[in-house]
Order: C-alpha cells, then sequence, then structure tokens
C-alpha cells in the first residue's frame, strides 16, 4: 500500500514544494495516512497538472486531491497550515 502524487513539469517550484509540505503534514496529523510509504515527484502529464495514486483507499486519495488543487492555485496556506 503506497501513495503516489505525480506534479507535472510544468508546475512551478514553489507548487511542488507546498504540494510536498501538505502531502507529508498529511502522513503526521491523519491516521489514514499514517505509515502509508508516500511518495511526491515530478512527471511528463500535459492534460492535467497533478494526479494521485492510492491502490489501497479511493476515499484517501480523493481527500489528497481536493487539498492538493487548492495549493495548485498559489495559495500559501491550506486548511492543514501554512505551507511556505
Amino acid at each position: 500500500m503506497s501513495i503516489t502524487i505525480t506534479v507535472a513539469e510544468t508546475v512551478d517550484d514553489a507548487a511542488f514544494a507546498r504540494i510536498g509540505s501538505l502531502a507529508h503534514r498529511m502522513q503526521e496529523v491523519d491516521t489514514n495516512f499514517e505509515g502509508v510509504p508516500l511518495e511526491v515527484r515530478r512527471g511528463p502529464m500535459t492534460a492535467v497538472s497533478l494526479e494521485i495514486s492510492d491502490s489501497e483507499d479511493q476515499m484517501r486519495e480523493r481527500l489528497l486531491m481536493v487539498l492538493l488543487a487548492d495549493v495548485l492555485k498559489g495559495e500559501p496556506d491550506s486548511m492543514m497550515g501554512s505551507l511556505a
């Protein structure tokens, strides 16, 4: 069981850093993510900016998608706190 977050190469470095920060914070504060290997990487996507793959839990996958989609909008903060 693992989660892979693939971020398009076209996403700027600041947003990429915020995505990694939020994803790893979820491991600290949400028991659904505790102990689950999580990888944030760049990928050559063109149609979408963000893709999440969680082979075990679709709800966890969708939660991450909602939270991380806001990060892509350029907000330095999230409902989980500051990501800067």
